[in-house]
């Protein structure tokens, strides 16, 4: 209580364009994604990514991205799995990306002492934490990777479809070729390079949101540098978003705020100032704004969330047609009025 009443609260604006800044950089790189199967203009994909990320923190299990997937299936008469399979591709280098971060900057902390009140259980915690997260992108991106380059490897894989009932086997097997359609982008070593650079910028942004945070509850005074402040920051933006990364609560609310605390709190802050950290930068820097943002274009589109999931359950996932009465979304290769 203490720690949120003395924070500084003028880092909060800059902080909160920040994060939207980062979330353009996505809007790049996903744009990127999907350029081997339609070329979108920046601006029509940055409202469908701004309410992707404000239904995945207000809905369970990360259904947000099958909502962003939907829109835009259906404001640009689009293929949901095909987006979706360009989506699971940008949440595979978004953990390559933050791995690389906590590889960085957790050695050098080490070098220069901030880890000098953590316990010997929390090293042990983060080391075999980081083997399993290395382990599984990497199985991943090789998965991917064989999906999309190697169609005798896909075919295999496609035969496990086999296990459902006949009836549901042709949408099926339908809905498994054009998700592995959006992976086309990781047939090519330079593109996956291209793509792992992409990511880079929109970390650097959301780190640099974390950054600043740290000033408004005085971090700055407990690491004594700048560079100490910059590595703890790029560290804690690892370790939140890895813990996040797993489906779990709504909006990664709980995982995150904890392994943030626990993270703050190995690197030797308190634990009422590490705790106030971190619930702020989730909910108040992290969480509120693009969910208010994305619901304003929602209404602004005279549709609500709950429209939206109710017409992907009712039509499936799928659309043939735009959302009706979406007069301010015309046709694909129609500009907006």
């Amino acid at each position: 209580k203490d720690a949120l009443a003395d924070a500084d609260y003028s880092y909060l604006a800059p902080a909160v364009v920040l994060y939207f800044g980062a979330v353009l950089f996505r809007t790049i790189r996903w744009r990127y994604l999907l350029l081997p199967l339609r070329q979108f203009p920046i601006r029509r994909l940055y409202p469908v990514v701004v309410i992707g990320y404000m239904a995945n923190n207000l809905l369970p299990v990360r259904l947000g991205e099958v909502v962003r997937a939907y829109y835009l299936a259906r404001q640009e008469n689009f293929n949901t799995s095909s987006a979706l399979g360009t989506i699971a591709v940008e949440r595979l280098f978004d953990g390559i990306t933050i791995l690389a971060f906590a590889a960085i900057s957790a050695p050098w902390l080490l070098l220069l002492g901030e880890f000098d009140g953590a316990a010997d259980v929390s090293r042990t915690a983060v080391i075999a934490f980081t083997v399993v997260a290395v382990a599984a992108f990497g199985g991943f991106l090789v998965f991917f990777t064989l999906l999309a380059g190697k169609p005798e490897f896909a075919a295999r894989v496609e035969r496990f479809l086999n296990l459902l009932p006949a009836r549901f086997r042709p949408a099926a097997s339908r809905f498994f070729w054009t998700f592995v359609s959006g992976m086309s982008v990781l047939t090519s070593p330079r593109k996956q390079l291209a793509l792992l650079l992409l990511s880079v910028p929109v970390w650097l942004s959301e780190g640099a949101m974390y950054f600043l945070i740290g000033y408004s509850f005085n971090l700055d005074a407990h690491f004594g540098s700048t560079l100490a402040m910059v590595l703890a920051a790029a560290l804690l933006t690892a370790t939140s978003n890895l813990a996040t990364a797993v489906p779990s609560a709504i909006g990664g609310i709980g995982p995150f705020e904890v392994v943030a605390q626990q993270t703050l709190i190995a690197l030797g802050v308190g634990a009422s100032v590490a705790g106030a950290y971190a619930g702020f930068v989730h909910l108040v820097a992290l969480w509120l704004p693009v969910n208010l943002v994305g619901l304003a274009l929602l209404w602004k589109q005279n549709l609500s969330l709950k429209q939206l999931v109710g017409s992907w359950q009712k039509e499936g996932l799928e659309p043939a047609t735009e959302l009706a009465g979406n007069p301010a979304n015309p046709p694909s290769g129609v500009p907006p009025p």
